[in-house]
């Protein structure tokens, strides 16, 4: 079965998922609110809607924004849910709280639709390359099943995680390891240098070592060369670790190392340090703070 499928939200996450939809051959609508975002995909094959509720005439709806606000807006302002889409599946691929999932879900119910949470994991250099993964998770299994398939088309991966908004706990929890672990990286790669060990040698070694992973070997670059073009930005893991925090808070999960790493990205974001840059420009903080002026290496 190869679903029609209506894309809203062409940031630079979106836009990446709906060229990899589009190589597989996928029918994609788009629409974003600023419209010539939506030029490229067009020009690519993509179909262009002049309005949100055009999403209707898809098999599958599939939203990518930037927050919970951004979420509501889609289900209560933008008309997405006032045209005739009983028996569409609603896929929505943000990261965004609990809350704003289970809103949405019962948004789509009200209106006949299935709503299905599938955050993505990864930034948008992963999605181009087909290495994206995604947890799914919802109350309807045949609108699972289409989200599975739709997603298959994106990433390399796609894991069912549960009923309801399951997904969004797993995404929530996945991004709050790699905040913590960004900040840890940070620290030590400023001790390092500051005794004496090049950057370089150290990234190369916990590589290496049972730490290394996909996200400490990605991130070398960064931390080795000093430069940092953004795939996410600082203040955007801010408002992940926040959401997370805040799940946390509600059911008094202490959780005292989010919390200090929150600290960390606060600070970065209220410098103006971080402006513009990728997170991993929290080493820039931590040399500030060690009162170090770090110099660009070669990567080993």
């Amino acid at each position: 079965m190869s679903e029609t499928i209506a894309w809203i939200g062409l940031g630079r996450m979106g836009t990446a998922m709906v060229e990899r939809l589009l190589a597989a051959g996928r029918d994609v609508g788009v629409w974003n609110r600023t419209a010539s975002k939506a030029d490229v995909l067009v020009a690519a094959g993509a179909t262009r809607l002049d309005a949100v509720a055009d999403a209707a005439r898809y098999d599958v709806i599939v939203t990518m924004v930037s927050d919970d606000a951004a979420l509501r807006t889609i289900h209560s302002e933008s008309g997405l849910l006032n045209g005739p889409v009983a028996g569409r599946v609603w896929i929505d691929c943000s990261t965004v709280s609990v809350e704003a999932a289970l809103a949405a879900a019962a948004a789509a119910r009200a209106a006949g639709a299935a709503y299905v949470s599938a955050p993505v994991s990864g930034n948008p250099g992963v999605v181009h390359t087909g290495n994206a993964i995604f947890a799914i998770s919802g109350d309807d299994e045949a609108a699972v099943d289409a989200a599975e398939r739709v997603m298959s088309d994106i990433g390399r991966k796609v894991y069912r995680v549960g009923p309801g908004a399951s997904a969004n706990v797993v995404k929530l929890c996945t991004n709050a390891v790699l905040s913590v672990i960004m900040q840890s990286l940070a620290e030590v790669a400023v001790l390092a240098d500051g005794l004496g060990v090049r950057r370089a040698q150290l990234m190369e070694f916990i590589n290496d070592s049972a730490v290394g992973s996909p996200l400490t070997r990605y991130k070398t670059p960064n931390i080795v060369e000093l430069e940092f073009p953004q795939t996410f930005s600082p203040f955007g893991q801010r408002k992940d670790i926040r959401l997370a925090l805040a799940a946390a808070s509600d059911k008094e999960i202490p959780m005292p190392v989010l919390s200090a790493t929150e600290v960390e990205y606060s600070r970065l974001v209220a410098s103006g340090l971080g402006e513009g840059l990728d997170y991993a420009a929290l080493v820039l903080q931590v040399a500030r703070d060690a009162g170090m002026q770090l110099r660009p290496e070669r990567a080993a």
